[in-house]
């Protein structure tokens, strides 16, 4: 992986590291235990400022760290590991990480990525997502303290956080768009 020297400004590492610093702090970390969409943003936050840090400071070619990172990310939202992520804070440690640095992986092979394969990658993450979506919006109770005991999140929080996911997931998608096509047509 190549480290950008002259990329490494603040004005490029502003934005990811104050999303950071939402996030992951004491008090974040005691309340997203307690309002599941919380927890879920913060999923959102943490893979989008390895994706902006990655792309603006890295430089990788290499899809086998591309796929890392997106294992990296799918493994944490498995409901057995979404849970124990959710419930205990070493768990929920090492979750924070490994998002931002499955973040960090794919940001740093964008600018090496096809528009098709950009655009790919789109589709299948807003597919899954989606999916995931609608099962919190059904309620399905494997996100849920109805199926692991351990979970911090009653069943009725899931409604709330897929509706949330929705809106999230239309605001990335719509950013991503212009992105891609302000490349595709070089415009704007």
């Amino acid at each position: 992986m190549k480290l950008l020297r002259e990329e490494l400004k603040w004005s490029n590492l502003l934005l990811p590291v104050v999303l950071l610093l939402i996030v992951v702090n004491p008090f974040y970390e005691r309340i997203e235990t307690s309002f599941q969409p919380l927890y879920m943003t913060a999923h959102y936050i943490l893979v989008l400022s390895g994706i902006l840090i990655g792309n603006k400071i890295l430089r990788e070619k290499n899809y086998y760290s591309l796929i890392l990172g997106i294992i990296a990310i799918v493994f944490w939202h498995i409901p057995l590991y979404y849970n124990l992520a959710g419930a205990f804070v070493s768990f929920r440690a090492l979750s924070e990480l490994t998002l931002f640095l499955g973040g960090l992986l794919i940001g740093s092979n964008i600018n090496f990525m096809t528009n098709i394969l950009k655009v790919g990658l789109l589709v299948v993450w807003m597919s899954f997502d989606s999916l995931l979506s609608v099962l919190l919006i059904v309620s399905w109770p494997y996100y849920s303290n109805l199926m692991y005991s351990f979970s911090p999140w009653p069943l009725d929080q899931s409604p709330i956080t897929g509706i949330l996911m929705f809106l999230i997931m239309t605001v990335l998608l719509i950013y991503a768009l212009i992105k891609i096509f302000k490349n595709v047509f070089k415009i704007f």
